[in-house]
């Protein structure tokens, strides 16, 4: 009679290379719902960021200036720009890891409006909205 052995050893090296295979793929699969799950929480924050700073201009009725002392962040020419951290507190523009970015669009009679954004430092827009707002009519 031949010994078996040879033979149950084989089983378990195939078995043992199924399970490895198997445990890869779960692992690849936490990864990326870990990095969908990042990406969806700074998309979360992103919408509020926007929301805020779409509100701010409502209310400051498409004044930059007036908006960046309620906001903080740095204005030039028609844009303004408001950086945060990873946390979404705000930070200054040359330290943040995501940024709020409003642009006032040219406007005719007395509704103003502007498009913004909120961008990660790579420059991939997680949320973009386009707000307007009544202008007063001054005479």
């Amino acid at each position: 009679m031949k010994n078996k052995a040879p033979l149950a050893l084989m089983e378990q090296l195939v078995m043992l290379l199924v399970f490895a295979l198997a445990a890869g793929l779960c692992l690849q699969v936490f990864v990326l719902s870990d990095r969908m799950s990042k990406r969806f929480e700074a998309r979360d924050y992103a919408v509020l960021a926007v929301q805020n700073t779409a509100e701010t201009m409502k209310v400051c009725e498409g004044d930059l200036d007036a908006c960046m002392k309620l906001l903080g962040g740095s204005v030039a020419d028609s844009r303004w720009e408001t950086g945060y951290d990873a946390q979404w507190s705000s930070v200054p523009a040359q330290q943040a890891e995501y940024r709020v970015i409003v642009e006032v669009r040219e406007t005719t009679s007395l509704l103003g409006s502007a498009d913004i954004a909120a961008v990660t430092a790579d420059g991939d827009v997680l949320f973009a909205l386009t707000v307007s707002w009544q202008e007063a009519a001054y005479e």
